[in-house]
């Protein structure tokens, strides 16, 4: 069903920020990592729990206005991690009841974003549902995922366990902590290769359009106009920690060619 929509993307992509912003469209919901790691087993039973979540959490939406979603104070706020001056900002969401306050159609748009599980579930995913990816600079991206409390913190993901069981104990073998980041993130644009341009959104335009690049999934984000601010500059990012990743990402640029360039990750 083509109103049954999937977002991914590399955690702290701005996924979080773009569900927020797609709540306030008429006739559209979007979930925040509503689904848990025991519906992905295997990736055929992994698509068959998403198709049948996507089924119960449209019910329960035109029934109740709730479903289940990651929220803070029954909504789902722009960032899930405190926005404090702390190297380790833990997670200010938890699994809880989404409550809409506006009417549905049964035609509405539902949005399900997950970030890891979804990626490494393309394959199977995008033969059944639209798909769409947000990405970050990639020196932003793995410089956010070493201040927080989360798995990419470490450089892994517990879903590879059952999705990419070899790509998750490659991981594993890795000593170095940037050189597990820098490879997780090459995985997961890996994943991606095979998406049209189409499908891809971009956390700087996102910022840059005040929201209006959501059009892309919602054609009434077109009116979007949210003063938004950059988080790319981050003062938590020190200075030795942005010189580390840049080196690790400059061996291996190509795995983001189409989207940021060798000179973009060096002009950081």
């Amino acid at each position: 069903m083509s109103n049954d929509i999937i977002l991914t993307g590399p955690p702290r992509s701005g996924t979080t920020l773009a569900c927020s912003l797609l709540n306030e469209l008429p006739n559209t919901a979007a979930l925040h990592e509503p689904m848990n790691l025991k519906m992905f087993p295997d990736p055929v039973t992994a698509l068959e729990e998403t198709q049948h979540f996507f089924v119960r959490m449209r019910t329960s939406i035109l029934e109740t206005g709730t479903a289940l979603s990651k929220v803070k104070g029954g909504s789902i706020p722009s960032n899930p991690f405190a926005d404090d001056r702390t190297s380790e900002r833990s997670s200010i969401v938890s699994k809880g009841t989404l409550r809409f306050e506006k009417s549905f159609s049964p035609d509405f748009k539902l949005v399900i974003k997950q970030n890891g599980h979804f990626t490494f579930l393309l394959p199977e995913l995008s033969s059944h549902f639209p798909v769409f990816v947000l990405l970050r600079h990639p020196v932003a991206t793995i410089a956010s995922w070493n201040t927080i409390q989360a798995p990419v913190a470490k450089g892994n993901l517990s879903v590879l366990k059952t999705l990419n069981p070899e790509c998750y104990h490659s991981l594993e073998r890795m000593p170095d902590l940037i050189e597990r980041q820098v490879a997780l993130l090459v995985a997961m644009y890996n994943g991606y290769s095979s998406l049209e341009s189409s499908q891809f959104l971009y956390y700087e335009d996102l910022i840059a359009s005040r929201g209006k690049s959501l059009k892309n999934i919602i054609p009434a984000a077109a009116n979007h106009e949210h003063a938004l601010r950059s988080k790319n500059k981050n003062p938590l990012y020190s200075l030795e920690l942005i010189r580390d990743i840049k080196n690790h990402l400059a061996k291996v640029s190509n795995a983001f060619s189409g989207h940021y360039t060798l000179g973009d990750i060096l002009a950081y």
